[in-house]
C-alpha cells in the first residue's frame, strides 16, 4: 500500500509558478508595456505642424520610440484620423474649432504648445479697426476645412460682421495675397510666424498695411481658441521700423491632442518633447510659457496634469525612459500587491508544517483503520495478509525523510506502527489458542 507523497519544495515551486503567472497576466492587463511606436497627425510637409512633429520624432527616437508623422491637408482630417481608433493615429497637432460633443470621451489634451499670430492685410481701403467693418468686403480667411476659417467665422458671427454682403474667397494664402495685390480682394488673413517668407513678402508690397484689431482682447475672451498678442513696433525690422507701431493681433492657440488610450508613458515622452521644443522664449511668448495648461473644450489628460503641477518624478529625471517606466509600474502594481500579501505571510509557518506532516497523518489514519479491521476478525482471519500489510507500511515509513524539527512526529508514527504490530501478534496468538484448545480436551 503506497500513498502519493509530494515534497514540500515541489509544492512551493508549483504554487509560485501559478501565483507569478496570475500576477504577470493581471499586471499586463492593468498596466501593459508601452508600445515602441505610434503615429501623430501633422500638417502638409513643410508647415509648422510638420516641423514640430518631426522634431518630436527625433527626441522620442533617443528613447527608442518611433513616432511616425502622418501628413494631412486640413485640421478636420487631423481630428477624423484621431477619432478613428483603426487609423493608428494616437496624437495630433491642431487647434480649436473642430471638436464635437462626444470628443471628450475619446480625446485628451496635453496642453498648449505655441501661438500663431493672424496677420490681417488690407490695401486700398480705409484702415479698419473692428471686424464689424468688414461687411460688404471681399475677404479671404483660408480654405474650407482650415482652422483659421472655422475660428474667424465664429468671430465674424460674434462681432455681428457676418452677413450675405461679405464676399468669401476659397484661395490658399499665397493666391489670396496675390489677389489682394491685384485688387480682387479687400482683406486677407494669414496665420503665420512673423518671420515667415510669405509675411515678409507681403510687408514689402507697396501700399500694404496690417490691421490693428482694437477689440482683440475682448474677442480672445469671447471666442475659445484665440489669444490676444501684440506685435511690437520694429519687431520685424528695427532698421526699417516695421511695424511702425504696436499692432494688436489675434493668434491661434496650437495644442497637442492624444487619444485617451495612449499609454501614459508615451504621453510623458510627448510632454517632455513639447517642453524641449517649445520651452524657450520667442517674440510673442516668455521663457517657459509653453507647454502650458490650457483651458479649452477638451480635458487635460491625467498624465499632463501631473506633469504641469508636479513635474517629472525622481526616476524620470535620473534614469532612462524604459527603466523609469519599469520602476513606475513596480510602484503602481507590485508594491500594493506585496503589501496586501504581507498578512498572509503569517500563515507560512503553518503551511510549511502542514506540508511536512500531512503524510504522517495519512499513515496514522491507515494504521487506525487497520486496528479497526482487526477487532472483529475471528479464528478464520488471514493474519498473514494483515502482517504483510504492516510490513509494507513499515517499508514506506522508513522511506520518509523529514526536517530535524519534525523527527519527533516521525518517531510517534513508528511507535504507532509498533503498537499495531503488537496488537496483531496478540490477536493472532489468541486466535491460534482458540483453534488448538478443543483438540487438547479431546
Amino acid at each position: 500500500m503506497r500513498l502519493l507523497a509530494w515534497k514540500p519544495s515541489t509544492f512551493f515551486i508549483l504554487w509560485a509558478i501559478v501565483v507569478v503567472s496570475v500576477l504577470c497576466a493581471l499586471y499586463r492587463w492593468v498596466d501593459p508595456l508601452p508600445p515602441r511606436q505610434f503615429a501623430i497627425a501633422a500638417g502638409i510637409p513643410g508647415t509648422t505642424y510638420d516641423v514640430y512633429a518631426r522634431r518630436y520624432a527625433a527626441i522620442l527616437a533617443r528613447d527608442g520610440v518611433e513616432l511616425k508623422v502622418r501628413n494631412y491637408p486640413s485640421a478636420i482630417q487631423h481630428f477624423d484620423a484621431l477619432r478613428d481608433k483603426n487609423s493608428g493615429v494616437q496624437a495630433a497637432l491642431t487647434n480649436f474649432g473642430f471638436t464635437q460633443a462626444n470628443d471628450a470621451a475619446v480625446l485628451h489634451s496635453l496642453g498648449g504648445i505655441s501661438d500663431t499670430p493672424v496677420f490681417i492685410f488690407f490695401k486700398g481701403m480705409e484702415p479698419p479697426e473692428r471686424l464689424s467693418q468688414l461687411r460688404g468686403k471681399r475677404i479671404s480667411i483660408g480654405l474650407p476645412g482650415s482652422a483659421l476659417r472655422a475660428l474667424v467665422l465664429d468671430v465674424l458671427r460674434t462681432t455681428g460682421a457676418w452677413d450675405d454682403s461679405i464676399g468669401l474667397s476659397n484661395l490658399d494664402y499665397a493666391d489670396a495675397l496675390q489677389a489682394l495685390e491685384d485688387g480682387m480682394l479687400d482683406l486677407v488673413m494669414i496665420p503665420a510666424q512673423y518671420d515667415d517668407a510669405l509675411i515678409l513678402h507681403a510687408l514689402d508690397m507697396a501700399d500694404m498695411h496690417l490691421m490693428n484689431v482694437a477689440q482683440a482682447e475682448a474677442i480672445s475672451k469671447t471666442v475659445p481658441g484665440l489669444k490676444h498678442v501684440v506685435l511690437s513696433r520694429g519687431l520685424i525690422s528695427l532698421s526699417r521700423d516695421v511695424p511702425s507701431a504696436d499692432v494688436s493681433m489675434l493668434a491661434l492657440q496650437n495644442r497637442l491632442l492624444v487619444r485617451n488610450d495612449l499609454h501614459p508613458a508615451l504621453q510623458y515622452l510627448l510632454l517632455r518633447a513639447m517642453r524641449e521644443v517649445h520651452g524657450g522664449p520667442g517674440p510673442l511668448n516668455r521663457l517657459g510659457e509653453f507647454p502650458a495648461e490650457q483651458a479649452g473644450d477638451l480635458p487635460l489628460s491625467p498624465t499632463a496634469q501631473a506633469f504641469y503641477r508636479s513635474g517629472p518624478g525622481l526616476w524620470q529625471q535620473y534614469t532612462s525612459f524604459w527603466l523609469s517606466s519599469l520602476l513606475n509600474r513596480i510602484g503602481f502594481f507590485v508594491i500594493p500587491v506585496v503589501a496586501t500579501l504581507i498578512p498572509l505571510l503569517g500563515l507560512a509557518p503553518r503551511i510549511y508544517r502542514w506540508l511536512h506532516l500531512r503524510l504522517l497523518g495519512r499513515w496514522h489514519r491507515v494504521l487506525t483503520d487497520l486496528e479497526s479491521e482487526m477487532a472483529p476478525r475471528g479464528e478464520d482471519a488471514d493474519w498473514d495478509a494483515v502482517r504483510r500489510r504492516i510490513v509494507e507500511i513499515d517499508l514506506e515509513i522508513r522511506k520518509l525523510r523529514l526536517p530535524r524539527a519534525y523527527e519527533s512526529e516521525l518517531h510517534l508514527l513508528r511507535l504507532h506502527l509498533r503498537v499495531v504490530g503488537e496488537l496483531l501478534d496478540n490477536r493472532a496468538a489468541s486466535a491460534e489458542g482458540t483453534r488448538t484448545k478443543p483438540a487438547t480436551e479431546a
